[in-house]
């Protein structure tokens, strides 16, 4: 089983309940719980305990909801009260744009705003459709997989340098039916590909700075820091995919990229790219007024 099982069982909750009764408990007890920090893959306690509870479900760790399912519920909360463990680590899954997602523990937890633009079929950005995509980074191979269903027929790459993301992003790939579209691939970015140019290439390499990794709630502690920090400012990925990805998009080609808390230090270091940053739904807004994720064609790559 993916999920995580602890023993000493809390009596905080007995006798029947249906689904709703027990989202309601965990919320109520997520809610008053001081210091909790919703953002890996919810937004509010009710979130949280939503995608708690249904990724038990999901898991199917029993076969009805009985006595024995309200103890493992229990216990998974304990535990993301007690050692601030997002619930998506928890289930074994995660909840991304209305989709679940096998997601290991050591491997980075879906939340980029970038799947609201593939929802949308990269529109107005793309301007027909792409023959080949590849995902650099891809963890749990979230946006890889999306973007194999948004556009069937295309040919889609997934690369990670870590195995467990590539184990996590092979899962998903069957999950999700789309094993025939989508090679995974291990590579330090652009380094183990072979010659090939993308029409669409999607990063979301780690962005966080060192100085801002200790200043991250306590809940972050559970990803991988390689999965997280890019050196002093954050931009020690992008500066290597900025300098590279001529070399591997098509002249009709884009790069969709998220920037994230780097965003302004990304604006100060490559002011010179013609990029558009969208206003998204999905995304929170940093500091600079935008939303950490943006759009430049391969014209910017190419001149």
């Amino acid at each position: 089983m993916c999920f995580l099982a602890v023993s000493g069982v809390s009596d905080a909750y007995r006798g029947p309940a249906g689904t709703e009764a027990l989202i309601q408990y965990v919320t109520t007890r997520l809610a008053q719980a001081p210091d909790i920090f919703y953002g890996h893959g919810s937004i509010n306690a009710e979130m949280e305990a939503w995608i708690l509870v249904h990724g038990l479900l999901e898991q199917k760790v029993v076969d009805s909801i009985d006595v024995h399912f309200e103890r493992i519920v229990d216990d998974c909360l304990s535990l993301r009260l007690r050692e601030r463990i997002p619930a998506a680590y928890l289930t074994g899954l995660a909840w991304y744009f209305n989709r679940w997602f096998d997601v290991a523990q050591g491997v980075m937890i879906p939340r980029s705003p970038i799947g609201e633009m593939i929802e949308t079929n990269l529109r107005p950005w793309l301007r027909e459709p792409p023959e080949r995509i590849l995902d650099l980074c891809c963890g749990t191979g979230c946006l890889g997989v999306m973007a194999a269903l948004a556009f069937p027929g295309t040919s889609v790459t997934l690369v990670d340098n870590d195995e467990r993301a590539l184990s996590s992003a092979r899962s998903n790939v069957v999950r999700h039916g789309v094993s025939d579209a989508v090679e995974i691939l291990k590579s330090d970015l652009f380094d183990e590909l072979n010659p090939c140019l993308y029409d669409v290439i999607i990063a979301n390499p780690p962005y966080v700075s060192l100085g801002e990794l200790e200043l991250l709630p306590d809940e972050y502690s559970h990803e991988p820091r390689t999965g997280l920090v890019a050196g002093y400012d954050g931009l020690a990925c992008w500066r290597t995919i900025l300098m590279k990805v001529g070399e591997w998009i098509s002249p009709r080609g884009v790069l969709v990229g998220e920037t994230g808390s780097a965003t302004v230090n990304f604006l100060n270091a490559f002011s010179s790219y013609d990029i558009y940053w969208p206003v998204l739904d999905s995304a929170v807004r940093q500091e600079d007024g935008g939303f950490g994720v943006f759009v430049a064609d391969a014209e910017t790559f190419l001149r």
